[in-house]
């Protein structure tokens, strides 16, 4: 399924069951912002990626309650992407200084608890957890992970791709069913992490649970 056709199911559920999210959907990106990102990474954009941006440049709701991307994350904004992945560019440089990372010459989808140049914030979470795209050479070229600073990536990607994670999305929430369930069976979770994650509306705002 097309990454249109998916996030078209999204925006239809929340219009439907959750308008007030619906309404911190971002308008899509411009051409100018998506020509900006790619000559700032100076890294190929996975056309989905491109694809999603140009139907919205993330949502406006990271610092209230409620998440639209499992488990706690809410797609960010060309110019965010940028700063938050400069921001860690620079921690990590502080930390162990400059020159090639371990994880640098390894193909997309290997693990690497370095935060490395070839890796793209695409969403974050009010605590800290940032999901994002790796963009390494190799046949998982832009599969999304999950990052925390105090223990790196996770141990898998949770998606291959970002359209595999709006269809998810999408799935979950017009059919019921819990989403990362593929992760879940296929992959060793960290602690505390290791169920599909079930949608639903909390004290009116949206969130994930785990099953």
């Amino acid at each position: 399924m097309t990454v249109a056709r998916s996030w078209s199911r999204i925006v239809d559920w929340l219009a439907a069951n959750h308008p007030t999210t619906a309404a911190l959907v971002n308008p899509p990106a411009t051409a100018v912002d998506i020509r900006y990102l790619q000559a700032a990474i100076n890294r190929p954009l996975p056309a989905d990626l491109v694809e999603l941006l140009e139907l919205a440049n993330g949502t406006e709701h990271r610092a209230v309650r409620g998440s639209l991307i499992p488990t706690l994350y809410n797609l960010v904004p060309v110019m965010d992407m940028l700063s938050i992945r400069q921001m860690l560019q620079e921690i990590e440089r502080r930390i162990v200084g400059s020159g090639p990372r371990r994880g640098d010459s390894e193909p997309a989808g290997s693990p690497t608890t370095d935060w490395l140049d070839t890796f793209l914030p695409i969403a974050d979470a009010a605590d800290a957890g940032l999901l994002y795209v790796d963009l390494r050479d190799g046949d998982q070229f832009g599969c999304v992970w999950e990052w925390y600073a105090e223990g790196g990536g996770a141990s898998a990607p949770w998606w291959a791709s970002v359209g595999e994670m709006i269809d998810d999305v999408a799935s979950a929430l017009t059919e019921g069913r819990p989403a990362l369930q593929a992760y879940a069976n296929g992959a060793v979770w960290p602690a505390q992490r290791h169920s599909p994650q079930l949608a639903e509306v909390d004290e009116g705002y949206l969130r994930w649970s785990a099953t």
